[in-house]
């Protein structure tokens, strides 16, 4: 583990402090348990991937070839494995309010690559040198000034997060596109929305697709799960930058998410599925049954959020309260339950 430092991750949970905005306008030896499980079952090491700047290196997670990986129907041994990205930057202390440390934030970003790579994807951290390769950067940052991002206070203290949200898709589509899920999404199965591996070529031929809505809306998409080739995150990108500008007269606060929901008025800008559980109603108070595996039925991952932890009843889970930091926690345990009964459901 690295140690602390003055400045704390970035891990864009974007998605889910956006949805909250948008809709409303454990112990140490728990901790202790979650580290030797995930060194015994992953050895993951999350020291070796810190750079001596502090931030992550883009590809710090990659398997290697001819390995087999252990899914949760069987056993993939190919030489590509799809790629499953996500995003990281470090933001100054005061300028972010995930609720997270930088313990906590490795956890859960370990669990994140541990369960990804078992479910038979290779997994890649991308951060903000990524975006800056993407030869319209200057241009995506001086035009990205013009979008309000005042929050709900006034006081403007996340912009610089919030800017960040934009900029992952920019660093999605300099390395060419893909998926892109948020560090706090985890898989079913093999994380296709079937009980077949995914397969490398990307869903709707590449057309960009949001994985995720809105409980009940006709499309109105929540970032936490996208894919499309590297044109069609270009394209998104700067769809969404010209939405937010334009809101700079109406609008106090503008976030990717409102964009992308924005967006989907025009009925061409995106394909979208529902194939994202909530996290929050995952978590109702015991432990998970039979009888609720058709809840998960067809669904590609699952999203618990630092909302879905706070909002969920958590009351069976000893010594879990709540805080966001306990997330990495609250997820090893529900998903070892998932595993025993619906893995073969």
């Amino acid at each position: 583990m690295a140690p602390a430092r003055s400045t704390h991750p970035f891990l864009c949970m974007c998605a889910i402090m956006g949805t909250v905005m948008f809709l409303s306008s454990g112990t140490s030896q728990m901790k202790s348990s979650l580290r030797a499980t995930s060194a015994e079952n992953n050895n993951l090491d999350m020291a070796p991937i810190i750079r001596l700047d502090g931030t992550f290196s883009g590809n710090p997670y990659e398997a290697s070839d001819n390995i087999p990986v252990t899914a949760k129907e069987g056993t993939i041994v190919e030489s590509v494995r799809p790629v499953m990205y996500t995003f990281f930057h470090k933001i100054e202390d005061g300028l972010s309010s995930t609720g997270m440390d930088d313990e906590s934030d490795s956890m859960l970003l370990g669990t994140w690559s541990e369960k990804w790579t078992e479910a038979g994807w290779q997994t890649k951290v991308l951060n903000l040198d990524h975006a800056t390769q993407h030869p319209r950067y200057a241009e995506y940052m001086e035009r990205l000034q013009n979008v309000p991002m005042n929050g709900k206070d006034g006081s403007g203290r996340n912009r610089r997060y919030n800017e960040l949200c934009f900029l992952r898709w920019l660093a999605v589509a300099a390395v060419g596109g893909g998926f892109m899920s948020d560090y706090d999404l985890f898989p079913f199965g093999f994380g296709s929305g079937s009980t077949a591996p995914q397969p490398l070529e990307l869903p709707n031929k590449g057309d960009f697709t949001v994985h995720s809505i809105v409980h009940g809306s006709k499309g109105a998409g929540i970032p936490c799960l996208m894919s499309g080739k590297g044109s069609e995150w270009e394209r998104m990108a700067f769809a969404i930058l010209r939405n937010g500008v334009g809101h700079a007269r109406d609008e106090k606060h503008w976030t990717d998410m409102f964009a992308l929901m924005d967006l989907r008025w025009s009925g061409k800008e995106y394909k979208y599925e529902d194939t994202v559980v909530d996290g929050k109603t995952a978590l109702f108070g015991r432990h998970w049954e039979t009888k609720d595996c058709k809840r998960t039925k067809g669904k590609r991952a699952i999203h618990f959020s630092h909302d879905a932890v706070a909002s969920g009843d958590t009351s069976h889970l000893g010594g879990i309260t709540g805080d966001a930091k306990q997330r990495a926690i609250v997820v090893n345990s529900w998903m070892h339950r998932w595993n025993e009964v619906c893995k073969h459901v």
